[in-house]
């Protein structure tokens, strides 16, 4: 990641790979002292994002140091290990689900807590303290299109101190997990069919119900796999519908989960550019895949450990499954985002399969460590 600025003349020029143009001229403009409209952001092919370069701290740096240099250009380079140890992190979160059901089965009430630090607190102080002390990022995808006469979301904010940002999926990055697992819960409850479930309480949704159809058709739902499952999961964030489902293998000795392949169908509304569609969900997926099993960054006395890719674990390309996308237009709609989409359903389907897998196991803590897994298998 990087940045380069200059100041001259009164004016200031930065080149960087931005997601925040705006917002990173408004900040160089205040360090330089002059109006924002005598700051040029020359936007550079992005690269990965992810949220990341959407921060102020790297044009900020180099604004600084700009301001010092006489009139010449500065560039300030971040390394992976810089930005692995100094950057900003996905919030630690907790998660409550609880749900009613009357006697005939039928969910009459849910009720979900979330508690995490929050990016807005951090980011936008004023404007989190003027609505009360919520972020709707954080509790981004609690909303529900599942039929549940009685729903309640409530956030409380846990200052842990780390610097805490955006990254790819965002609030429902997490959110959905729990939603999506805890909904299996209440299928293998009832003895119900996790698919046939999701159908009846999205009876009022179509285009909903259309995409958690057409994945478990693609999947061969019904099909049964020698030592394999599947597990599914649905998402309705962004302005698009996406329902995924993995097929996994677990051994049960070392807690490797193995995803062979992944199945998605994605409702944008209007589908603009089907192809580029396509390269955003296997993109998501293929990353939601390697933060479900493995990406974790561990703080020792206020010290991240993690520094480059020696040491912090990611999706080999040997281990990264076909993904199959089948891309479903609603005439009429509005265009949904797609960026996101593909991420947020993909760790609570593989945590469901591993529980048809194994007769009901539950993984509850991201990431799906062996180490985890084990410990959840004997318990």
């Amino acid at each position: 990641m990087n940045a380069t600025a200059r100041i001259a003349g009164g004016r200031v020029e930065i080149w960087a790979p931005t997601q925040g143009p705006t917002g990173h001229q408004q900040v160089a403009a205040a360090l330089a002292g002059v109006d924002p409209a005598d700051v040029d952001v020359h936007t550079l092919l992005l690269g990965g994002g992810f949220g990341r370069k959407a921060e102020m701290d790297f044009v900020e740096d180099a604004v600084r140091l700009a301001g010092e240099s006489g009139g010449r250009p500065v560039k300030v380079i971040w390394s992976r290990e810089d930005d692995v140890r100094h950057g900003k992190y996905r919030p630690l979160e907790a998660q409550s689900i609880r749900i009613g059901l009357d006697s005939a089965g039928r969910i009459v009430g849910w009720r979900h807590r979330v508690v995490a630090d929050s990016i807005f607190a951090r980011t936008l102080p004023e404007m989190f303290a003027a609505d009360g002390g919520k972020d709707d990022v954080i509790t981004e995808g609690s909303d529900l299109r599942y039929a549940v006469p009685a729903h309640l979301v409530e956030y409380l904010r846990q200052d842990d101190g780390q610097p805490v940002g955006f990254w790819r999926g965002v609030g429902a990055g997490y959110v959905k997990f729990a939603v999506e697992c805890a909904l299996d819960e209440v299928a293998a409850a009832r003895g119900l069919d996790p698919v046939a479930l999701r159908l009846d309480l999205l009876a009022a949704e179509p285009r909903a119900r259309e995409v958690v159809r057409r994945v478990a058709e693609m999947a061969e739902w019904d099909r049964p796999r020698e030592g394999r499952a599947l597990g599914i999961a649905y998402s309705d964030t962004f302005g698009s519908h996406c329902a995924e489902v993995a097929e996994v293998s677990l051994d049960r000795e070392s807690g490797e989960i193995r995803v062979h392949r992944v199945w998605c169908a994605v409702d944008p509304g209007i589908a603009i550019q089907p192809r580029n569609i396509e390269a955003q969900v296997v993109g998501a997926v293929i990353g939601g895949i390697s933060h479900a099993l493995y990406e974790r960054i561990t703080v020792v006395n206020g010290e991240v450990q993690e520094r480059n890719f020696d040491t912090y674990r990611v999706l080999r390309m040997s281990e990264a499954p076909p993904v199959e996308v089948a891309v479903i237009e609603t005439p009429g709609s509005r265009p949904g985002g797609i960026g996101e989409v593909g991420l947020p359903p993909i760790a609570p389907a593989i945590a469901n399969a591993v529980a048809r897998l194994t007769g009901g196991v539950r993984l509850r803590h991201l990431p799906f460590l062996p180490e985890r897994v084990v410990a959840a298998l004997q318990v």
